[in-house]
């Protein structure tokens, strides 16, 4: 029998998505089941746990009493849980890190493989999701290390290292373009282009950024996923607008151009975040240190020996906050 119930565990994750539908969608049930286990709780307990918004699900004073405990038992029985696995003898330090979909292929794996050098017996479990997931998951002490741009500033989340990341304009190499230094924000608006939606951390920049022209701007493909937007672009869709840390491994292989746009500088910040610095086995104080240096190597510029078709020119230098 689990320690925490499924009632409890759905309880927790409405109140974290703030939807019955996106919670479902995470456990592969039918909505109708979780808003079942919803309204059996508040039977028995006899109170609403949620007020019914036209936007979602928002909990009431009662519910977040109930939340609030059902976190704190899950923290508890992930420390109870590894401990046992310690006192088995098995796989070593595990690290729970949440990272963005554009560090998930080639970063983070790279990584981990460096982290295994010095820890042999450490054993990962990787989430990719976005920030406000990441961040809950963190909060809820799911994972013990978040990667991810823009993090909340008042959750009372430790960011234990941070960079600014510039957003510019990604092609192919064969654009019209890939000619310039810096992207004029007028050109950009002469073709059409590539965007994540709204529910990236970028898309607020973006649009911030295009609202200072008075000229609509022609999305050809508008998605969800780095991955796709990249493909899109690679494919010729349009011209994309993305950060140099979402683009530099396709612009080290000579597969995409990356140029800041002139007139128009913005920029994300990337974060290495924990929730408890104390809480962290030395595997996750040691994968946060290695992804702190590997973070701040991607601000730089692609070595010469490195560079593939002439793609020198596709990652400016960028500055490190003070």
């Amino acid at each position: 029998m689990p320690l925490i119930t499924q009632s409890a565990r759905l309880l927790e994750m409405v109140a974290r998505y703030g939807s019955i539908r996106r919670a479902a969608e995470r456990v592969n049930a039918a909505p109708s089941a979780v808003n079942r286990q919803i309204l059996n709780l508040e039977a028995e307990l006899g109170t609403l746990l949620f007020e019914r918004v036209p936007r979602g699900m928002r909990l009431t004073e009662a519910g977040k009493i109930l939340v609030d405990q059902i976190r704190a038992w899950q923290r508890d029985y992930e420390r109870a849980r590894a401990s046992v696995e310690g006192l088995k003898g098995q796989n070593g330090e595990l690290v729970r890190i949440g990272v963005m979909e554009c560090l998930a292929a080639d970063f983070l794996p790279r990584a981990f493989g460096e982290l295994q050098q010095e820890h042999p017996d450490a054993t990962m479990r990787a989430v990719v999701d976005g920030t406000a997931e990441i961040a809950a998951q963190l909060l809820s002490n799911e994972i013990d290390l978040a990667v991810a741009f823009n993090m909340p500033r008042d959750t009372g989340l430790k960011i234990v290292h941070e960079i600014r990341v510039e957003l510019g304009a990604v092609m192919p190499p064969s654009h019209r373009l890939a000619r310039e230094q810096e992207v004029p924000l007028s050109a950009l608006l002469e073709y059409p282009l590539v965007l994540a939606d709204g529910t990236l951390s970028i898309r607020p920049i973006v649009d911030a950024m295009l609202g200072r022209t008075r000229r609509p701007a022609a999305e050809a493909v508008v998605t969800n996923s780095i991955i796709m937007l990249k493909s899109m672009v690679m494919r010729g869709a349009g011209v994309g607008v993305l950060t140099s840390v979402d683009v530099y491994s396709e612009v080290k292989a000579g597969q995409l151009y990356f140029a800041p746009i002139a007139g128009a500088r913005v920029f994300e910040l990337l974060s290495v975040s924990v929730r408890d610095t104390k809480a962290l086995n030395p595997s996750a104080v040691r994968m946060a240190e290695i992804v702190s240096s590997a973070m701040d190597k991607l601000t730089q510029p692609i070595p010469e020996s490195q560079q593939v078709n002439g793609s020198e020119r596709t990652i400016a230098q960028r500055q490190r906050p003070s």
